[in-house]
């Protein structure tokens, strides 16, 4: 608990400090005209995103709802339809997708391991987006669903479930997620487990799809260098056609933190230990949260610092502030065989930071490890946003991004406001 309340300081510190990260409008405006936002007759909104920079046309098809869709014992009933529909629709068979996904460096994918949504994607060039993206509107809005498939996908994600429990960090952390999150839809394992997709069937796939792929849940983003008028005329003629289902998404309840120090034992340790901790932080929307992860990518310096290079306590450590509806932060000490003395070390590190301290990494007076946040927060600051647009380099995580900037603040333009 001392722990939280020094972290809340530091939070409250930045605050101060930078009430926001900059502003400067004219990288807003300028990076704004380049998304349009429009809206399906069907009610799908699509956020298409002018890129001329690459020939890439990246199209992601964003289910809301997440685990929140599912009961546990669904556990994995997502993921398992959205791989079944990658194997094939009604007119084009798998191994008809397999030859020419190759032959065309192409890839139609899926993605269901967050808590909020899942999304379905196709990957492409240019000059192959008219011969592909009809493929791909007929897999996701008529999937062949075959037994034989069926069977193969369910035991790939039997085998990957599976496999993650045998991964001492992967273990640790969806053991503190039962718990932490007991009774609340987030200790839903979205992968699934091996006891729930062996349980599902092809019938509970086949419902699932006909039941909850609906309009309602679905919306669209798209960047590349696309002719706007052209891909809504695409989409209007496929995606445009998909039916509302009548229902309405959950609401993912508040999470209410509970203390408690968990132990998780593991077989094959081998003297080698995880330490985490998670806890309640600002909601993904509150102004809040982006100091939270400005102050993690300043403490995640004095971390490595001190528990690693200064006490060789462990193989990596970081603090991370984790985007979700019910967000929460974590304090990670990574593969440590001294994880007695994690704890001590990691308030070490925090306790720097909350007194108004990183390290001295602009080296104005070399003597000193540590230096004023006020001398080093111009640094930190342009590091730190380098680093976020480091991170939507390709089309395909530019995408990611607008997919996240719709889904959590309902506005495609968000993320831009960082700068």
């Amino acid at each position: 608990m001392k722990t939280l309340k020094r972290f809340l300081i530091i939070t409250a510190i930045f605050l101060l400090f930078i009430p926001v990260i900059a502003q400067d409008n004219s990288f807003y405006e300028t990076n704004k005209a380049t998304i349009t936002v429009k809206t399906l007759s069907n009610g799908i909104p699509v956020i298409i995103k002018k890129n001329p920079a690459n020939k890439v046309y990246n199209l992601k098809v964003v289910l809301k709802g997440g685990v929140a869709m599912l009961k546990p014992e669904q556990a994995g009933l997502e993921a398992l339809t959205l791989a079944l529909m990658t194997r094939g629709s009604e007119k084009y068979n798998y191994e008809f997708l397999k030859r020419t996904m190759y032959e065309k460096s192409s890839a139609i994918s899926y993605s269901a391991v967050g808590y909020d949504y899942s999304t379905f994607d196709l990957n492409t060039l240019d000059k192959y987006w008219k011969e592909l993206f009809p493929i791909f509107a007929d897999v996701f809005m008529n999937p062949s669903m075959l037994p034989e498939m069926f069977k193969q996908v369910q035991n790939d994600l039997k085998v990957a479930a599976q496999k993650a429990t045998t991964d001492q960090y992967e273990f640790t952390v969806t053991e503190l997620h039962k718990a932490m999150f007991a009774g609340h839809p987030y200790s839903i394992e979205a992968k699934g487990t091996v006891q729930t997709i062996t349980a599902l069937t092809l019938d509970d796939v086949k419902k699932f799809f006909d039941t909850t792929f609906g309009a309602e849940r679905l919306f669209i983003v798209a960047v590349g260098n696309f002719d706007e008028a052209a891909l809504i005329k695409d989409l209007e003629a496929t995606f445009g056609k998909i039916q509302k289902k009548n229902f309405t998404i959950p609401t993912v309840p508040a999470w209410t933190p509970k203390a408690d120090l968990l132990l998780v034992p593991f077989k094959t340790a081998r003297g080698v230990a995880h330490v985490r901790g998670d806890y309640p932080i600002a909601p993904v929307t509150d102004k809040d949260f982006i100091v939270q992860q400005f102050a993690n990518s300043i403490l995640n310096e004095l971390l490595f610092s001190i528990v690693r290079t200064d006490n060789g306590g462990c193989y990596s450590v970081w603090a991370n502030a984790h985007s979700f509806k019910n967000s929460y932060g974590s304090l990670v000490v990574f593969k440590t065989n001294k994880p007695s003395s994690a704890k001590l070390w990691v308030d070490q590190a925090i306790k720097v930071l909350a007194s108004g301290k990183t390290l001295n990494i602009k080296g104005t007076n070399k003597q000193e490890k540590y230096a004023p946040l006020t001398e080093t927060i111009g640094a930190y600051k342009a590091k730190y946003i380098n680093t976020f647009f480091g991170n939507q380099v390709t089309n395909a995580e530019q995408a990611s991004q607008l997919a996240y900037s719709f889904l959590y603040f309902n506005d495609a333009y968000e993320y831009l406001r960082i700068v």
